[in-house]
């Protein structure tokens, strides 16, 4: 088996078809369940597409067992993968990208991440402008642009948009997947506001790893966002930018709920952290300090218990993304 060396990288070739070769190794990972299982549909036209741009695929359909997602991602370099690619949901990515910064973690080169977004929430693939579209996403691929991204960190786990808690964070986890696929983010909507009548706020206290302390009281809702946006709201943090190194911190104080009502109207026009119960920070690392029982998310799957130290992995990943996202300031 010969080496070929392309843009990204060393890849093994091993498969010929009809004279020609198929010169670079590309696993795609995709979720069946994901969006009422459309894109099962569309995974004869996905092979056809990629392998138009010489990617040789192999393909693994997940199966719903916690971590066989993140460890088949981790295995990419074994088979001679250069790219991996995630078919679903932020959750779906999350796996996926948690299994190849495992690589990195060991010190070798994870694959390439490509995104085709198939899920109810696809914030980071709104935030870098891949469409919904399939074509559209493997044409992407084919064309090979990249960006290198931060991730976040969290003790050995990674995120790649958000990692959060509080009011509204464990939403996707509960949310019945039949109910997301027949009304899509409304069902996310509805099951929020049926915890806001009994939901009681928290302590919490964020320090930098400076020691400064940038918030402390109680609260509703925090988020680190590597992304701008999150939970299906776009600008959450209209100055987050995925590779500047920075994690952006927003903290959502206790409030009256027809005050939480006035300010979810101002996060809908954009217009929220210039209110006084939103606390907005920007650190490449924080310490956060709150109740050990508290719901926490890590990009729509359930995130560890506090106390967290957050932590920026400036450049971790290179992800496939359009042209026009290619030098992008979000």
């Amino acid at each position: 088996m010969k080496k070929v060396r392309s843009a990204l990288g060393e890849h093994s070739v091993g498969c010929r078809k009809e004279g020609w070769s198929l010169s670079k190794r590309l696993k795609l990972i995709y979720n069946p369940e994901a969006g009422a299982g459309a894109f099962k549909r569309s995974l004869d036209e996905a092979i056809a597409i990629l392998q138009s741009g010489q990617w040789q695929v192999l393909t693994y359909r997940t199966e719903g067992i916690p971590g066989e997602t993140s460890k088949e991602a981790e295995k990419a370099l074994q088979d001679g993968c250069s790219a991996v690619v995630a078919v679903g949901g932020d959750g779906t990515l999350h796996q996926v990208m948690n299994g190849l910064m495992r690589l990195a973690d060991r010190g070798e080169t994870p694959p390439a991440l490509g995104i085709i977004p198939a899920g109810t929430a696809n914030d980071l693939a709104t935030t870098l402008r891949i469409p919904r579209n399939v074509e559209a996403c493997c044409r992407i691929i084919v064309e090979g642009h990249t960006r290198e991204i931060d991730v976040g960190q969290i003790g050995d786990r990674h995120f790649l948009n958000v990692a959060s808690g509080g009011l509204m964070t464990d939403v996707s986890h509960k949310v019945n997947q039949s109910l997301k696929n027949n009304i899509g983010k409304l069902a996310y909507y509805l099951k929020a506001l049926e915890q806001l009548p009994e939901f009681r706020p928290f302590s919490l206290t964020i320090e930098t790893t400076s020691g400064e302390t940038v918030y402390s009281g109680e609260t509703l809702l925090y988020l680190i966002l590597n992304g701008t946006g999150a939970g299906s709201f776009p600008v959450l943090s209209p100055h987050a930018c995925l590779d500047d190194g920075i994690l952006d911190l927003l903290v959502f104080r206790s409030c009256r709920i027809h005050d939480f009502i006035s300010l979810f109207v101002r996060v809908l026009q954009g217009e929220h952290l210039n209110s006084p119960l939103v606390t907005y920070h920007q650190a490449s690392a924080y310490i956060i300090r709150g109740p050990e029982s508290l719901e926490t998310d890590m990009d729509g799957e359930v995130g560890p218990p506090l106390p967290w130290k957050v932590q920026v992995r400036p450049s971790a990943l290179s992800l496939f993304v359009p042209k026009v996202s290619a030098h992008s300031s979000t």
